[in-house]
């Protein structure tokens, strides 16, 4: 189909005049001038080596967003259960691990979670087709913001479109019909991955600060290769130095690409990328001191 002339005519003024749709902030310029969260269709990887927290840390953007934007997300996770999402997303929302909340703060996490999450119960090896139509079973129902879709690593591929188009050209068609459906149900997906083994073999030089520890992911090295870069609309990789003695509570985030700049965000630079720090219990996390979640950091008073 042709586009109509008007509405690329509406288009180039829109920009011309500012009216773009921005990307979401999340309210601090040293972050939002890199990462925003872009609605109406996006297709964003989200990558890091295993045991860094993407899971984690992608669960709290989300529930920064929805907390800031009153947002709803729908959550397809295939490698943790349904009740550990619901703990995290609780305990970021009330900034404290449930052992120490009351029952009333609990409840009252629990109504505001099941109000702004719908998570799926994963309980059978799903293809990509399995998931996007969960998705949208439940974003007809109840329109979502975006969906998470928690690792694409774990999903299968079909047996019979492997046969057909290779594995190659598979997740090249995968990445393609991702991206169609966002842009077709307004849905952003948030899409997390693992590295490809090789990737934990990349160590930082001996010159590197962090000599000798795995270095944060790049296009290539998620499973299916660059091909995701090719196709995704922004890729971000999350990686901690979780072994680290005094690192091991500093989230990064490294934004590889954003494919449309006029609506917000940009790469972040490679020797400085977004770090923001976990709070105790690991709860949330802050950047300088600003809980990202929009309260200051408590000081402590120094008695002796």
């Amino acid at each position: 189909m042709i586009i109509d002339k008007n509405t690329i005519k509406d288009e180039i003024f829109a920009i011309k005049n500012g009216d773009v749709v921005q990307g979401l902030r999340i309210g601090i310029p040293q972050i939002d001038e890199f990462y925003r969260l872009k609605l109406n269709g996006s297709m964003d990887i989200y990558a890091g080596h295993a045991g860094v927290g993407k899971t984690s840390f992608c669960l709290y953007l989300m529930t920064l967003f929805a907390n800031k934007y009153d947002l709803k997300f729908v959550v397809w996770s295939s490698e943790n259960t349904a009740g550990s999402v619901t703990q995290k997303i609780i305990e970021y929302k009330m900034g404290k691990p449930i052992d120490t909340a009351t029952e009333t703060e609990i409840e009252q996490a629990i109504d505001w979670t099941y109000e702004h999450f719908k998570i799926i119960k994963v309980e059978e090896l799903c293809t990509y087709k399995d998931v996007l139509e969960q998705i949208l079973g439940v974003h007809k129902a109840l329109p979502m913001a975006a969906a998470f879709i928690d690792p694409y690593n774990s999903l299968a591929k079909p047996k019979d479109e492997i046969k057909t188009y290779g594995a190659h050209e598979l997740d090249y068609m995968i990445a393609s019909e991702m991206r169609l459906f966002a842009e077709k149900h307004k849905i952003t997906l948030m899409v997390s991955m693992h590295g490809v083994t090789e990737s934990s073999r990349k160590v930082h030089p001996v010159t590197h600060p962090m000599a000798g520890y795995p270095m944060p992911l790049s296009y290539s090295q998620v499973e299916g290769g660059v091909k995701w870069a090719n196709r995704c609309s922004n890729f971000f990789v999350c990686h901690r130095y979780f072994q680290s003695n005094d690192k091991w509570n500093i989230m990064e985030l490294h934004v590889l690409k954003v494919k449309e700049y006029i609506s917000g965000g940009r790469p972040s630079p490679l020797e400085s990328p977004i770090a923001v720090k976990m709070l105790p219990n690991n709860v949330g996390y802050e950047y300088g001191g600003i809980n990202l979640m929009g309260e200051k950091k408590t000081q402590k008073t120094v008695l002796f």
